[in-house]
């Protein structure tokens, strides 16, 4: 059966021509489905084969082994699972696609729009995995609005019915959240598990799906559907699967894409350049411009680019290592500039830039002025970039894309550089295997070979980046077999301080026991108890058969006056020395030292049925290892910088003072339970551990501060400073 609106555009044509039309649709119809079958296992595959990584992780964190234990149980039937649960959502999601262009009802799948008497029926479970499932729509529809709008219309102008919208996509959002939903009740898993597949689909598929759309948009632009709705200026990003999985024509067609995009941001950096330029003006105007300068000669834009290629060839000789060296260096510029340039002084020029090569040579300065003034890179390497200072000015005038594209290839190396050195501390070490040595080899092949080939820049960011991510590699196996072993220090810690507390728990207020019995709780039974907390856990029956022995243990020697307790002592010894040897023997001990202590223990149980202590047996005040016992801890003045400390988070750097050191540290590992915080280097290798509340004193002394912004790329943080200054300044009044 055929929906009649599918072809209602064309009721005038002939019935030859209809059929034309009609073959058209089916093509434009099929291509798009058979996109869809390409994409969609891709983006699925993705999911699961980072799904077992990801659900290790979030086992490896779990605060308890119930949790640890539904993840590594979900790993094992997902894996079995995996080809179904695949097959499964591809199957619905086309089921419903046909379903749309043939006029047929899709085959029902689960959601939330339906009666209210039907959501009544729903179970708490039910409800929670739907809002999980209606989330991740929500968040896709907002996300890729602008490609699922070109969709809608363009869906609509085929079918005659006006604009599709997001939620009728039958290949938006909620189709595809719906599918994967129905899909995944192959498995019959628990809510809280399924919680995090779902934001686990969000991330390795939802979060891609823009870029299958914008291909979509692509094939109906081509095929003459609707080909001037005005499209995003940027293209959503492609899952690297994809990406490798393209063929040579694909890779053609991207490059075209790519074009495309890279033409729109050179529009953008237009617009860019244009918002500078006008607030350059303003700020010009409000500090009282002199009109006569536009009247003077101008010097055109390839003799700026030969001073500047002079300027870069002479700073060769001038070896900077110093911030107060970079910074004569960049005051002198604009001298040494004027010079080559012959434009005559400040208060008597004979000539002048054009205006746009004023602005970008104005707007890089504002870039350095603000790469050395950033709190986030070590001064040394600050003098070795700000070096790049005339070369990414002829960067700027030869491709203005540099401001807008992120990924331009020398405004990627500036980032590059700046997220490698962040965690470097000047060891002196110069020599050219080194981190500084690299960064300096780097800045002098940019003097020594750029020109005007910006190609340059692409290679030198792949040689750096190669070298990177070795260094990251070997950095993040060092850092985290460091992790490793702090986190079983940490657990070895737990644990001695929570025996402690239990021998100290099971002696109360007791002024004094006989000696042998302190002697199995202070030295032998400490050691079963530390054992079975480290291997089972305080949930465990070990654990717990262990606390009551020590708490027997105890009683058994305490005098009994009342016959009542004779006669439970009597029932109570063999079961208490059979657990104990038991006990004992897992962790090994001494069979000739046992034999001892336990006939000792005999004769204080003989005298504790007698009602009293034996007269050979001293009574003694047992010993607590009180450092290990949790003591009440000392008030915290819980400040702005307490907060501060608590609430860095893992990966995050700290610059701090350890007598005349400066150092800095990323955050590898933090406890939530003692409040202990480990830092590493940049090489993964631990440098420092403390706790929170040193911290927080390091931070309200001005000792260490918070690397904050590091995550931002440089000349992110560059630009939005810039900009910033830029609109302050412009908007100010005039002075008087």
């Amino acid at each position: 059966m055929s929906r009649d609106n599918i072809i209602s555009f064309l009721d005038n044509v002939g019935s030859a021509r209809q059929r034309v039309a009609d073959a058209k649709l089916n093509e434009i119809v099929g291509r798009l489905r058979e996109l869809t079958s390409t994409v969609m296992p891709r983006l699925m595959q993705d999911l699961f084969e980072n799904l077992d990584d990801d659900l290790f992780k979030l086992a490896d964190k779990s605060a308890s082994d119930l949790l640890q234990t539904r993840y590594f149980e979900a790993m094992r039937e997902l894996r079995k699972l995996r080809h179904p649960i695949q097959d499964a959502m591809l199957r619905g999601l086309l089921n419903r696609y046909d379903a749309f262009w043939s006029g047929q009802p899709a085959e029902q799948l689960p959601t939330l729009e339906g009666e209210s008497e039907e959501l009544a029926l729903l179970t708490e479970e039910d409800l929670e995995e739907n809002l999980a499932v209606t989330a991740v729509v929500t968040k896709a529809e907002n996300r890729f609005h602008h490609a699922l709008f070109g969709l809608g219309q363009r869906f609509g102008y085929l079918l005659g019915i006006g604009e599709v919208s997001a939620s009728d996509n039958p290949l938006g959002p909620r189709a595809m959240a719906d599918a994967f939903h129905g899909a995944l009740n192959l498995w019959h898993g628990e809510l809280p598990v399924k919680l995090v597949i779902f934001k686990l689909f969000e991330r390795h598929v939802m979060n891609y799906v823009g870029g299958l759309y914008d291909d979509m948009n692509d094939v109906l632009v081509a095929a003459d559907v609707l080909p001037k709705i005005v499209q995003q200026v940027k293209r959503y990003p492609v899952a690297p699967s994809v990406q490798r999985a393209r063929g040579e024509s694909d890779a053609k067609a991207q490059e075209a894409i790519d074009t495309a995009a890279r033409r729109s941001d050179a529009d953008l950096s237009t617009n860019l350049l244009g918002v500078i330029s006008d607030l350059l003006a303003n700020r010009r105007a409000g500090a009282g411009m002199d009109v006569r300068l536009l009247q003077l000669p101008v010097v055109p834009s390839t003799q700026l680019v030969d001073a500047l290629n002079a300027l870069q060839r002479d700073s060769l000789g001038e070896p900077v290592s110093t911030l107060t060296e970079a910074l004569e260096i960049r005051d002198g510029l604009h001298i040494s500039l004027s010079q080559h340039l012959e434009l005559g002084s400040g208060e008597h020029p004979v000539k002048r830039l054009e205006q746009p090569d004023q602005d970008i040579l104005d707007v890089v300065t504002m870039l350095f002025d603000f790469i050395l003034d950033d709190p986030n890179l070590p001064d040394p390497m600050k003098a070795l970039i700000s070096r790049l200072q005339i070369p990414m000015v002829k960067v700027a005038m030869l491709d203005k894309t540099f401001f807008s594209h992120k990924t331009h290839p020398a405004r990627r190396l500036l980032n590059n550089l700046a997220r490698a050195v962040i965690g470097w501390v000047d060891d002196g070490d110069r020599s050219p295997q080194s981190l500084y040595g690299r960064v300096e080899s780097l800045v002098t092949r940019v003097l020594t070979d750029f020109v005007n080939d910006i190609a340059l820049f692409e290679d030198l960011d792949k040689e750096f980046t190669s070298f990177q991510e070795r260094e990251a590699r070997s950095a993040q196996v060092a850092e985290e077999r460091m992790t490793q072993v702090t986190r079983g220090q940490e657990h070895l810690r737990l644990a001695r301080r929570r025996v402690e507390e239990v021998i100290k728990d099971c002696l109360g207020d007791l002024q004094g026991l006989p000696e042998p019995a302190t002697d199995l709780l202070n030295e032998p039974w400490r050691d079963v108890l530390l054992l079975a907390y480290l291997r089972e856990g305080e949930e465990s029956e070990t654990w717990g058969d262990a606390v009551v022995v020590a708490r027997r243990l105890v009683w058994s020697v305490i005098p009994k006056v009342e016959q009542q307790d004779r006669q439970e002592l009597l029932k109570v010894i063999p079961d208490l020395l059979r657990k104990m040897r038991e006990g004992l023997a897992n962790i090994s001990y001494d069979q000739h030292k046992a034999a001892t202590l336990f006939k000792q223990l005999q004769a204080c149980h003989i005298g504790a049925l007698r009602g009293k202590m034996p007269e050979s047996t001293p009574l003694t005040r047992p010993v607590i290892h009180e450092e290990e016992v949790h003591m009440p801890p000392p008030a915290v003045l819980q400040d702005q910088h307490y907060h501060q400390a608590r609430s860095m988070e893992i990966g995050q750097w700290l610059e701090w003072q350890q007598g005349e050191r400066t150092l800095r540290g990323k955050l590898s590992w933090k406890s939530e339970i003692t409040g202990s915080l480990v830092f590493v280097n940049r090489k993964g290798l631990k440098n420092a551990e403390m706790h929170l509340d040193e911290l927080a004193a390091l931070l309200r002394e001005g000792m260490a501060a918070l690397l904050s912004e590091a995550t931002t790329p440089l000349m992110d943080r560059a630009l939005n400073a810039m900009l910033d200054a830029l609109q302050s300044t412009s908007t100010a009044p005039n002075p008087a």
